[in-house]
């Protein structure tokens, strides 16, 4: 397990776009105990985590595969070869009707588009140094993606993969969100957040926030910054990037998902996850998982955390 890693993880993405959490829709509540905790191996170095709306997708860094679990039963549905270090997935509905699955491969320095029914390759993109972090904008149809090595974003749309522009941002942008409006990105060597105007990519200001901030979501209506190095969350209001709180997590913090009511954090360091009650950020459980869990996803009834260093996936 690495103790600071440098890439961006699958974030929170589901089928499902952010801009539904900013409309208050709900989901079912999670109830899991540690009891309940499933652990499911997958190919090497599992790191990204997204779900379609019917199955969950894993980024295998290491095997350079990506795994397609059914959400509802576990059943292994196939492993899938992508580029060199997959890093973070997501999931795209562009055009209308069809699913797809992207892949962030960190050092093919491109993205893999699969087709999400059969795992078939719908095409290969370049990008700029370094994709890390992935999230669909439903509302633009696009795809943004970060380049750690860059320190820029491209946006890709969704239909085909075409360019539609790099933009620069701070140094080591990893992880990415989108709140309805903007594109939200944690810059882990700047101590800060940019934010983008997603019809364009203008450059709508940057905030500061914790120490070494590795991923970043929208979750009820805050943007929500998980601080590695400081082993904490920042929660600030989209609208004006104002601070709201700053709350302590385990150690490392790595991942978010959202499930409609609760934050849930994974701590890389911790080898666990933390429920957050995103009113006050109070801890109200935390669940051990494998060694050095990355990305987080929530599917509607469970969240599923995948571990780099266990090889392995939890559902919760």
């Amino acid at each position: 397990m690495r103790s600071t890693p440098l890439r961006a993880k699958g974030l929170l993405e589901a089928a499902s776009c952010a801009v539904v959490l900013a409309l208050g829709i709900s989901f079912a509540q999670t109830t899991s105990t540690q009891s309940q905790v499933v652990t499911l191996p997958v190919d090497r170095g599992p790191e990204g985590v997204a779900f379609d709306g019917v199955n969950i997708w894993i980024a295998n860094s290491v095997g350079n595969t990506v795994t397609k679990l059914r959400a509802s039963d576990e059943a292994y549905l196939g492993n899938f070869p992508v580029g060199n270090r997959p890093v973070a997935v997501a999931v795209s509905t562009s055009p209308p009707g069809s699913v797809s699955i992207w892949v962030a491969n960190n050092r093919s320095n491109a993205l893999t588009k699969l087709r999400a029914f059969d795992g078939a390759l719908l095409g290969t993109y370049p990008v700029g140094d370094g994709p890390s972090g992935l999230v669909y904008d439903c509302v633009n149809a696009s795809i943004w993606v970060t380049n750690d090595r860059s320190n820029t974003v491209t946006r890709l749309r969704a239909s085909d993969g075409a360019n539609l522009g790099t933009f620069p941002v701070g140094k080591r942008p990893v992880g990415i969100a989108f709140d309805g409006t903007s594109i939200w990105v944690a810059n882990q060597f700047s101590d800060s957040v940019t934010q983008l105007r997603a019809l364009d990519g203008a450059n709508l200001g940057t905030i500061p926030v914790g120490r070494k901030p590795f991923a970043v979501a929208f979750a009820g209506g805050y943007i929500w910054v998980a601080n590695y190095v400081s082993k904490d969350v920042t929660k600030l209001l989209p609208s004006t990037g104002a601070l709201f709180g700053t709350y302590a997590v385990g150690y490392g913090p790595a991942g978010f998902a959202f499930d409609g009511t609760y934050i849930w954090v994974a701590n890389n360091g911790s080898s666990n996850v933390m429920k957050l009650d995103p009113n006050t950020g109070a801890v109200l459980g935390t669940f051990s998982v494998g060694r050095g869990p990355f990305g987080v996803v929530f599917d509607g009834t469970h969240i599923w955390v995948a571990s780099f260093g266990s090889n392995s996936v939890s559902k919760l």
